[in-house]
């Protein structure tokens, strides 16, 4: 970070406005893997609501997705001195995160969903006092969406949630994954297209009513 700073200044940059420009999360990711303690409060309050969501559409579960954010923070604090200083913090910590969960599913042997049924049920329409039709209707949609995210498959679980639901570019969802940029829109595309496709199939039964 301190070379981005040096370079931007030769550019004729103070080096508080090169700084300026850093990413205040990196920021604070350079000071903890340098051993400044003081720096993970702030680190953890930056990060942790992005690392819980994540492992939480991954899990499906809220409890899971917090006993499995505790693990990534541990791994974070035993991994800090392997940060490479000038990288993106917010990659770096969602790679850890996807490895703890990755090792949870080997550990368990469970089967994740993007969004578990706690998820599907808050989220559900309120339906009381709607035609029987329209309820039925309802209740098939959600049936096919929860059956399409079930038979997803965990790549492009993913690459879905990376991209659509965490906002990352293709490139750094690929250093998540480790695989490429390619791999990463394949696996996004094909999520998307088995969600739409169970949305459509919903189509002719609405056509009637």
């Amino acid at each position: 970070m301190v070379a981005v700073a040096f370079s931007l200044t030769g550019m004729g940059l103070g080096r508080q406005s090169a700084l300026a420009l850093v990413n205040p999360v990196d920021l604070l990711m350079e000071r903890y893997a340098r051993g400044e303690d003081a720096a993970f409060p702030e680190l953890y309050a930056a990060i942790a609501p992005r690392v819980i969501g994540f492992l939480h559409r991954l899990t499906g579960n809220a409890s899971v997705a917090a006993d499995l954010a505790q693990e990534t923070f541990v791994r974070i604090h035993r991994a800090r001195g392997a940060f490479v200083v000038g990288a993106p913090a917010l990659p770096w910590a969602y790679a850890i995160a996807r490895n703890a969960f990755l090792d949870h599913n080997r550990k368990r042997t469970l089967r994740s969903n993007v969004i578990a049924d706690e998820d599907l049920a808050s989220k559900q329409p309120d339906i009381e006092g709607a035609q029987p039709d329209r309820q039925l209707e309802v209740r098939e949609t959600l049936d096919r969406v929860r059956a399409a995210l079930g038979a997803m498959s965990v790549p492009q679980r993913e690459a879905f949630i990376l991209v659509r639901f965490e906002g990352l570019s293709l490139r750094d969802a690929a250093e998540v994954l480790g695989t490429t940029e390619a791999s990463v829109k394949a696996r996004a595309f094909r999520a998307y297209e088995a969600l739409r496709q169970a949305m459509q199939e919903t189509e002719p039964s609405s056509e009637k009513s």
